[in-house]
């Protein structure tokens, strides 16, 4: 009801101004002037309302937002364009030797009325989007103790890594890879073991990958920010240090690999795998991304060291199959950027001081809060916080299933009823596609597993297995299941390689071709020197 008296409102305060401005140009006696000034007094409303169509219009019909405001904008113009037409029409008309009729129009009693009909209007938007903001406000402080329990665990210095990533992170930030033209910190796209700027780069930072060693064999990982609200212009500064500290490890890690030291190779890669998961504990969406980045950095690096390998004990202190799960820490991270969310939309972020610490939340004011007009309009119009809970929660559940199993519900997703929830209708589906990224990870991850097993399997046998049902049980349990199809993972060797694959995004075996362009298969491969063989999948 109250987005119908918003409109009929809008209307009124339109015609009410066309009505008095008309009633100011029909005194004036010069001929031309009220043709010159009737396209003014209507455009003045026409503005905010046809700018508002032509948002509508492009939220309905290019960027297929839903819901959309298109027949509730276009309704308002039409009426306001009917209406203004009649009023002109009235005020324009006269009898000969006199002036028009708008000239008898008491230009006092319309204005007056403009304006009541104004605040009557101003203030049903704020009775509405204080509504919004305290129903927000009462949400995230319910979900505040479930934010809480999703921060990394409180623990000792001992066994917390975050004191050693900050030493890492501040002697690689004062001594950057400048020169270093080789990936991941350059430009070029092969490696060059050569390079003297790479050389001496590392022979720099010896001591910060040995600090990253360190801290990735600890438990548990807690940043001093980690107590604080999520802020990511806070959290930029850390995240691209994390990934800069995984790019050294890798680029160290190359350089091993091209002088034959597997063993220290692999301590880099397992390195990288264990700080994705130390760093994903933060629980926003944008660290859990960078954390399934730096786990992609991690397979690959152990990709590329697993053929140098020669011995178990090499391999020892890999421990793949203590990762955690994505999927769970994905939950945690939705739990994290549900709470954000409903403090955004309530408008209620916590005060900072000048140090940046975070004032006690029951020092928050709903009254206030921001409370600008364009702020309520974008809540009332745009924001729709239960429907936004309800999605986030739904969310949560669905990420900690295989993906197989949630696929159909996510792609429903975008044809879900938002309410009124405009923004909601931008973020979920995002966030649902986030969850494809997890479980491409997870693949990954499995495959990685099925992969350092048949490394195994070579050391003590001699050659790669054909099948990987010939590591049951030796050395897995099961073949690892494919996430996206539910289906034990694929093998495919062509020639000297011996490729484990997941069917990918797309569901579709593609006999263990890497993604491109959307199409192909998440795969893991592995070379066995001197065979030459080809199988099926």
């Amino acid at each position: 009801m109250n987005f119908e008296l918003l409109w009929m409102d809008a209307l009124i305060v339109s015609l009410l101004w066309v009505a008095a401005l008309a009633a100011c140009v029909g005194r004036v006696k010069r001929g031309w002037m009220p043709a010159t000034l009737s396209p003014v007094v209507v455009g003045v409303p026409l503005f905010p309302l046809g700018t508002f169509v032509f948002a509508a219009s492009t939220a309905k019909f290019i960027s297929k937002v839903e819901p959309n405001w298109f027949g509730y904008a276009l309704s308002l113009l039409l009426a306001y364009l009917i209406g203004a037409s009649l009023i002109l029409r009235r005020a324009s008309r006269r009898h000969p030797g006199l002036p028009p009729a708008a000239a008898a129009w008491r230009r006092g009693p319309l204005a007056l009325a403009w304006l009541l009909a104004g605040a009557v209007g101003y203030m049903t938007l704020l009775n509405m989007d204080l509504v919004i903001r305290a129903r927000g406000a009462l949400l995230s402080v319910q979900m505040q103790s479930v934010y809480l329990a999703t921060l990394p665990a409180i623990t000792s210095d001992a066994q917390n890594a975050a004191p050693m990533y900050e030493r890492a992170f501040a002697i690689l930030r004062e001594d950057p890879p400048a020169g270093v033209d080789n990936p991941p910190f350059g430009k070029s796209d092969n490696f060059d073991p050569n390079e003297p700027a790479t050389i001496a780069f590392l022979n720099r930072q010896a001591t910060t990958i040995t600090l990253l060693r360190r801290a990735a064999a600890l438990p548990r990982c807690r940043f001093d920010q980690d107590l604080l609200d999520p802020d990511v212009a806070l959290m930029l500064p850390t995240l691209n240090a994390e990934h800069n500290a995984a790019n050294v490890l890798r680029l160290h890690a190359r350089e091993e690999i091209a002088h034959g030291h597997a063993s220290s190779a692999i301590d880099d890669a397992g390195a990288i795998l264990r700080m994705s998961r130390q760093f994903g504990e933060r629980p926003t969406v944008i660290a859990a991304l960078v954390a399934i980045d730096i786990d992609a950095m991690g397979n690959k690096t152990l990709e590329e060291a697993l053929g140098l390998v020669k011995s178990q004990n090499e391999l020892s202190g890999l421990r793949l199959e203590e990762l955690s799960s994505f999927g769970r820490m994905f939950q945690q991270a939705l739990r994290g950027e549900e709470r954000f969310g409903l403090a955004q939309f309530g408008n209620m972020p916590p005060e900072r001081t000048e140090k940046g610490s975070v004032m006690e939340a029951q020092h928050i004011n709903i009254a206030s809060a921001k409370a600008g007009i364009d702020g309520a309009f974008v809540r009332v119009f745009f924001v729709d916080s239960d429907v936004y809970l309800k999605l986030m929660e739904n969310l949560q559940d669905l990420s900690v299933h295989p993906y197989y199993k949630i696929r159909r519900q996510l792609a429903d997703i975008p044809g879900k009823t938002w309410g009124r929830g405009m923004l909601t209708s931008l973020v979920i589906p995002a966030l649902a596609h986030a969850l494809e990224s997890c479980a491409n990870a997870e693949a990954s991850d499995a495959c990685a597993q099925a992969a350092v097993a048949m490394t195994r399997f070579k050391i003590d046998r001699g050659s790669l297995p054909p099948h990987l049902g010939d590591l049951v049980p030796a050395y897995l349990d099961s073949v690892p299941i494919d996430p996206f199809d539910g289906q034990p993972l694929r093998l495919v060797i062509k020639g000297d390689q011996w490729i484990i694959y997941s069917v990918g995004p797309d569901c579709k075996d593609d006999g263990g071709v890497a993604i491109t362009h959307g199409k192909g298969d998440v795969i893991f491969t592995l070379r066995n020197t001197g065979t030459q063989a080809t199988t099926k999948p």
